[in-house]
């Protein structure tokens, strides 16, 4: 099948949508470059593009089905996005704590290689995701985009060190 790629600007985000046939492979989540507009070709596209800018302007989101493969993910990254969907808006969870939900308590770093490779952000709110300790950890698309996205949703300063 042709792959295909979309982009999707909500200022001062962007997301970059990979298609492989009729599934969406993944998404890259980054800061938009100056000037950037968005490319969209899919039904998808278009929902995603719509709830990110709302996502952007602060209002609660209910992010659109997507086509993918869930099924293709590993049994425990798929208990672990399961789970960490359920984390709301304006709340965090430790990468420990999150293990503790998947019934795996002692999994925090397997958790953690779950967050790492999610394809799928803001779909799967890996930014969400804290150290025990109450710091950033990590986060692909930088530690400053991490801390603005918890700030944009609410996120108590207390909640988080450093």
């Amino acid at each position: 099948m042709k792959e295909k790629e979309e982009l999707l600007v909500a200022a001062p985000l962007s997301l970059r949508l990979y298609w492989e046939g009729d599934k969406l492979a993944q998404m890259r989540l980054r800061w938009a470059a100056k000037g950037e507009k968005s490319h969209i070709e899919t039904k998808t596209g278009h929902e995603l593009a719509k709830a990110l800018d709302r996502y952007v302007a602060g209002e609660a989101v209910t992010w659109p089905k997507l086509p993918i493969d869930f099924d293709a993910l590993p049994h425990f990254h798929q208990k672990v996005l399961t789970q960490l969907q359920r984390v709301p808006a304006g709340q965090v969870v430790s990468y420990k704590g999150l293990a503790k939900l998947c019934g795996s308590a002692n999994a925090a770093r397997a958790v953690g290689h779950t967050m790492a490779t999610n394809r799928w952000p803001l779909i799967f709110p890996c930014h969400r995701v804290l150290k025990s300790d109450k710091t950033l950890g990590g986060f692909g698309p930088g530690l400053d985009m991490k801390r603005w996205l918890l700030e944009l949703e609410g996120v108590p300063p207390d909640a988080i060190k450093g």
